[in-house]
Order: C-alpha cells, then structure tokens, then sequence
C-alpha cells in the first residue's frame, strides 16, 4: 500500500488509484470502464483506466470503485464473452 498526499492507494502504469475521494482536488475527468469478460482481473481494468487518465493528463484516480457485475438475461441476446464483467469507476485527477 502507497500514501501519497494522505491518500492511501496503489500505483499501476505510473496512475495512482485511492478509494479515498478528497473533495479539495479538481476532477479532470470522471472515468468508467467494463470489461465484458467474467476471466478479466483487477490489474487489467487498471491498465485501461490508467490509459484514460494520462489521456486526460491526470496522475490519479481517486473515489475508486470496482466489482463484478452479473450480465441481465437480456443483455446475452447481443454478444458477450461471458455471463459476468467488471467495472471500474473513479475521477482523474492531478496530485
């Protein structure tokens, strides 16, 4: 675990991710990812965030949030890799 600026967190591809959510930072962007493969990880949603916020110029992600989420009945009748995917959410920021 890292501390940068009182923000407890962890780095991947030089971004650094808080679950913690500062209201003193100005959000570049606010991010959301899915990646609609129940076999993705954790560190593959990162990479595809971290992209995103040097996209925008940002260093870090704070406020966080990820999970798995179940795909509706609805949803298999377009195409998906499987029943389940993840999802990251989180605003860009600069420290």
């Amino acid at each position: 675990m890292l501390e940068k600026l009182g923000l407890k967190g962890t780095e991947k591809d030089g971004i650094f991710f808080s679950e913690s959510a500062p209201s003193n930072l100005n959000v570049i962007k606010h991010i959301n990812v899915e990646l609609a493969r129940q076999n993705s990880n954790l560190s593959e949603l990162k990479v595809k965030m971290a992209q995103q916020a040097k996209g925008v110029g940002a260093n870090a992600i704070v406020n966080f949030k990820y999970g798995q989420q179940s795909h509706k009945w609805w949803q298999h009748l377009t195409f998906r890799w499987d029943t389940e995917s993840w999802q990251g959410a989180g605003d860009a920021v600069k420290l």
